[in-house]
């Protein structure tokens, strides 16, 4: 087993009295005596340098579960900020009508209508608190697919002016009786103003809705906001698990004697130095489908701790609850957590609590301030064919004084597997054109490819080369003369599959279900494919002869490919669209069902066990990631880390396609956003493609491209302004013109990149807007974010005197007492060597 753990604090652990379990603590400290390590090890589950402390197998007792944690229900009308008398139609040329307590929007057989309704309700939050959103609606004869266009809608507005749009919960198509959707949104901010829609746009058909209602979820007296809910604690401060039958509502209930609600656990713990690892399965004893959420919680005493966010946000004020987290609608309580591990500081002292990216579940990790607690909650999916589910994370200290970055170096230092460079030389990531046809090609820093069009001559030129696949999606083309619906596309793809077509034949087997059982697709227009995009659970575990997993890796394309008789020589393969953004979000399907490799988590509609997309994603990449390293090859993918933290750990060269000049306007990505990706590279190159309409990106916006891209360690590519034509390298003119650019950044990114970033700085900005960052032992880059041109005055570790090397424009600049002042224009960027001998 890989490391592992459900968190546990500092101060010990409660179960140290139980008799039974001392006898077993006992038998373990005996063997530990007398046994060979490597046998230690085959019994504990620990790997090379773990301490084993205790193994301990909960088993169910008679003994009735404790609630620990009493959820306070409300009436569901209380509190409602909806106004009877404020409904507006969405679009004023649509207009609705009332019967009765329902809204009805009638769109006909017009599919370009906006029908719908809608209210604006302001809030001026003071402090973030969640928000719920729900209504009643029933379809006759709506046409289309499932989509945000017939949905309960909200958007949000924060205090600040900054947007949250499209919280959505999307209904179902056809023709169905009342149907309720549901929208909780966790902001991370104070909200000021929120925008409810009840949305029938762009399909045909009639819809009604009723029963809308918006309210902020507020604890009620004694009690506090605990994983989304209002609970009335008992025992608090107290380290433990719990579990919630999520699909009966009930309450958070104690697993202390290892069994609950029908449920069982097992658990393992043991230490290395000062972290704790768990690690262990809850498995269902009734036979039924169930849908729970396992939590487990850790105190931190005493007062004054600081919820670290991020790498920026080291002292954010402290709320009643603290996730950070994006948001699937679909799946499990809606929250995924983005990062891996939660962490608080006070002083010096710093506490987190960590998933094991090797034993994902949909999760989320936090610090509830109101409980003063540490937790992690897994909302898992049993069934009587995959009955159990497994979990593994752990507990650490780290130095508090480092904030954010300190509890990230020491996840590293917990996780080193996880964070291994094996591309010592970086640069620029090409998609499918021929570097070979670019004239003066070694001016602009290519070094991984994209398609294995010209093997051969990439290897003769210190290229690698991946070769493309895309999991979870089959892209089906159909005829012009068929309708676009999705019968149509199923009688195409079964046409197909009984002429051999394995991608078809894949389906019948790989196809998700949704929750009535029938194919999931999407109808879409791309220059790639004007047809279906068909769901596809590519795990490795579906059987069959012909899967979509065996289509795209086997024993014999791997031999092909990589064995005695290849062509070139692969440097590994490529994972387009790694995190499934087309790819339906849960798989119903029954037998996929029992042969997923991960944890199953549940529909948020209904409760019903399901797969989540993102662990089929996990287990596509893990299996072809072990064989290729196997072999010293890599993986690259695009599009991740966005939502997904697990796949980080598995892969060698990660990017994604962006635009950061929607319409003309330039909006880079966030600080936030690098900074997140760069944190889960760690040293691994993050390459960029420029997605762009390339006749309104000027050479002035290719230079604030790379700049950016330098601050963060990053690589600044170019692809096309709709994935597939006129790619950038394929206009001399266009390259040509940004020529001197290349020559001058992408060298500097190599620099840093290659040194690897380092998540403590060593350095501090006096100026919150410029930001700093440190990559090896020697390379700092400065960044002025702010729109105006600036002077800062960064500090040193060192107190020493003397100079620095600026290497943008390669000048010396002078250090007085460990002081550098530095004038930077807006969005410019600086690159300090210090030399430490």
């Amino acid at each position: 087993m890989r490391r592992c753990g459900w968190v546990h604090g500092s101060s010990g652990n409660d179960w140290t009295g139980d008799t039974t379990l001392a006898k077993v603590t006992d038998y373990v400290v005996r063997v530990s005596q007398t046994a060979p390590r490597n046998a230690i090890r085959r019994l504990t589950g620990l790997r090379a340098g773990m301490v084993p402390l205790m193994l301990v197998l909960l088993i169910g007792s008679q003994a009735r579960s404790q609630v620990v944690r009493a959820i306070v229900r409300a009436d569901e009308n209380q509190n409602n900020l909806l106004k009877d008398d404020a409904w507006r139609p969405y679009q004023s040329a649509f207009p609705f009508r009332r019967d009765g307590e329902a809204f009805i929007c009638d769109n006909g057989a017009d599919v370009n209508a906006k029908g719908g309704v809608s209210q604006a309700v302001v809030l001026n939050q003071s402090f973030a608190q969640p928000i719920l959103a729900s209504v009643w609606s029933k379809a006759e004869g709506v046409g289309g697919q499932r989509d945000a266009d017939y949905s309960l809608y909200l958007d949000l507005v924060y205090t600040d002016g900054e947007p949250l749009w499209g919280q959505i919960a999307a209904f179902k198509v056809g023709t169905h009786d009342w149907q309720r959707a549901e929208v909780r949104v966790f902001p991370a901010k104070p909200v000021k103003e929120v925008y409810f829609h009840m949305l029938l746009r762009s399909h045909s058909g009639k819809a009604s809705f009723k029963r809308p209602q918006l309210c902020q979820i507020a604890a009620a007296r004694d009690a506090v906001i605990f994983d989304g809910m209002p609970v009335k604690p008992t025992g608090a401060g107290k380290e433990g698990f719990w579990v919630r039958d999520v699909a009966a509502d009930s309450d958070f209930h104690s697993l202390e004697n290892g069994q609950a609600l029908g449920l069982k656990m097992e658990l393992k713990k043991s230490m290395q130095g000062e972290a704790a690892f768990f690690t262990g399965s809850l498995t269902d004893t009734t036979g039924k489908d169930r849908a729970v959420t396992l939590v487990f919680a850790t105190p931190v005493s005493g007062d004054g701790w600081h919820w670290l966010a991020d790498p920026r946000q080291d002292s954010t004020a402290l709320q009643q609850e603290n996730v950070c987290a994006s948001r699937f609608g679909d799946t499990g309580t809606g929250r995924l957590s983005l990062y891996p591990y939660a962490a608080v500081s006070r002083g010096n002292q710093g506490q987190a609590i960590a998933l094991n990216m090797g034993k994902p579940a949909f999760f989320r990790v936090g610090f509830d301030a109101g409980l003063g607690e540490l937790y992690v909650a897994c909302d898992l999916g049993l069934v009587k064919e995959k009955a159990a589910a497994e979990f593994s994370f752990c507990a650490f200290p780290f130095n508090g004084a480092a904030g954010f970055r300190g509890a990230t170096a020491r996840f590293y230092e917990v996780f080193p597997e996880y964070f291994i460079c094996r591309t010592p030389r970086q640069g620029l990531w090409m998609p499918f054109q021929k570097i070979s046809q670019v004239e003066g090609w070694q001016d602009f820093g290519f070094r991984f490819k994209e398609g294995n069009d010209e093997t051969e001559w990439d290897d003769a030129h210190d290229i690698i080369t991946f070769r493309y696949t895309e999991p979870m999606t089959w892209w089906m083309p159909m005829p012009k003369d068929l309708p676009r619906t999705l019968e149509a596309a199923l009688a195409e793809a079964n046409r197909r599959a009984a002429q051999g077509d394995r991608n078809a034949q894949a389906l019948l087997t790989s196809g998700h279900h949704d929750e009535s059982g029938q194919f999931v697709a999407r109808i879409l227009r791309e220059p790639w494919c004007d047809g279906a995009v068909w769901s596809m659970n590519s795990s490795p575990g579906i059987r069959g002869d012909v899967t979509d997993f065996k289509n795209k890796w086997n024993a014999g394309l791997r031999d092909k490919l990589y064995g005695k008789g290849r062509k070139g020589d692969l440097g590994g393969e490529y994972v387009d669209s790694s995190e499934g953004y087309v790819t339906a979000e849960l798989d119903f399907r029954r037998e996929h069902l029992a042969a997923a490799q991960t944890s199953l988590t549940f529909s948020a509609e209904d409760f019903r066990p399901a797969v989540f997309r993102g662990l089929i994603a996990y287990e596509y990449v893990r299996a072809i990631a072990e064989d290729l390293h196997g072999m010293g090859k890599l993986m690259m993918a695009n599009a991740t880390p966005g939502r997904l933290c697990w796949l980080a750990p598995w892969l060698d060269v990660m990017g994604t396609e962006t635009d950061w000049n929607p319409g003309g306007k330039w909006q880079p990505m966030s600080d936030g956003e690098m900074l997140y990706r760069r944190v889960l590279c760690g040293p691994k190159p993050y390459c960029f493609l420029m997605n762009t309409d390339f006749t309104a990106f000027s050479h002035e916006l290719v230079e604030k491209y790379m700049k950016r891209c330098l601050a963060y360690g990053m690589f600044p590519g170019f692809f096309s302004h709709n994935a597939s034509e006129d790619h950038y390298f394929s206009q001399p003119r266009l390259y040509n013109r940004d020529r001197d650019l290349f020559k001058k950044y992408v060298p500097l990114c190599k620099t840093v990149a290659e040194a690897g970033w380092q998540p403590i700085t060593r350095a501090r900005s006096d100026n919150p807007k410029v930001y700093v960052e440190r990559f090896g032992e020697k390379y700092l880059t400065v960044f002025n974010d702010s729109g105006r041109q600036t002077e800062v005055v960064i500090t040193l570790t060192s107190e020493a005197s003397g100079k620095v090397r600026e290497l943008v424009g390669g000048t010396d600049l002078p250090v007085m007492d460990g002081k550098l002042t530095l004038s930077l224009k807006a969005e410019d960027v600086a690159v300090i060597v210090q030399d430490r001998h």
